[in-house]
């Protein structure tokens, strides 16, 4: 564990309600909490309602969405053309 700065050790104190003076040694209870906290680690949970929701809205926009490839023109047919002919 790295050696942590006085203005830290004080901004730690202060949230768990003590006083800090950096010519008294550590209190038993910060030294057990800052060594818990040196072998913690991040805690990633699923999405929340609201990215679920986004997810899902942005996944219809990409199904909706007509492809580049498609041309309204491919539906309609030249009044030579008949349908034997063209589907054939």
């Amino acid at each position: 564990m790295h050696t942590l700065s006085t203005r830290t050790l004080s901004a730690l104190a202060y949230d768990r309600g003590e006083e800090y003076d950096p010519s008294q040694p550590i209190a038993a209870d910060l030294l057990e909490t800052l060594s818990l906290v040196e072998h913690a680690g991040p805690v990633i949970g699923d999405d929340g309602a609201y990215e679920r929701a986004r997810r899902r809205r942005r996944d219809r926009r990409e199904v909706s969405r007509v492809p580049e490839w498609f041309s309204a023109q491919d539906l309609i047919a030249a009044p030579w053309e008949t349908a034997e002919q063209r589907f054939a």
